[in-house]
């Protein structure tokens, strides 16, 4: 997948197919805007400000793959598909930590159950993207994770979502 190639492409309508179509055929995933990886993060309480500060690009940029009206390039997709399981890792482990505590609250368990649903189908997805992609994607999560961002974003977010 080549950003070149997102000027070929046309939505097919909304209802028939949640994915989008080169003018050669290709199938092109991140295009809908029923992609489970931002659903999943909203569920996290996470907003498009923090996708997009976590992915370095704009707000707006976020809003735009979110929507469907532009393609999030494929290694983007791995590697927001990454920090999501980061965080749902993260958030397994505290909602251990609440339970022997007195227990976490039913609407937080829902929306990490939902969460968990969305990686799933997010996971199944992406089978469709590229090998480089996802080297690339991965690539980006080390880096994001080595400095330090994951615990500022679960600091500053996800803790706060509770």
């Amino acid at each position: 997948m080549t950003h070149a190639n997102d000027s070929l492409a046309r939505q097919v309508p909304h209802g028939e197919s949640d994915r989008e179509y080169t003018t050669e055929g290709d199938v092109r995933l991140g295009v809908s805007s029923h992609l489970p990886v931002f659903a999943a993060l909203n569920e996290l309480g996470l907003t498009g400000r923090d996708v997009a500060e976590f992915a370095g690009v704009t707000p707006p940029t976020v809003s735009k793959w979110r929507s469907g009206k532009v393609h999030i390039p494929g290694e983007r997709l791995a590697f927001v598909t990454l920090v999501l399981a980061h965080l749902l890792d993260d958030a397994q482990a505290m909602e251990a930590e609440t339970a022997k505590g007195g227990g976490a609250g039913d609407d937080w368990s829902a929306r990490l159950d939902a969460a968990k649903a969305y990686l799933v189908y997010q996971d199944v997805l992406n089978r469709e993207l590229a090998v480089g992609d996802v080297r690339e994607g991965a690539q980006l999560f080390r880096a994001w994770w080595s400095s330090g961002a994951a615990k500022r974003l679960q600091e500053k977010r996800f803790i706060a979502a509770r």
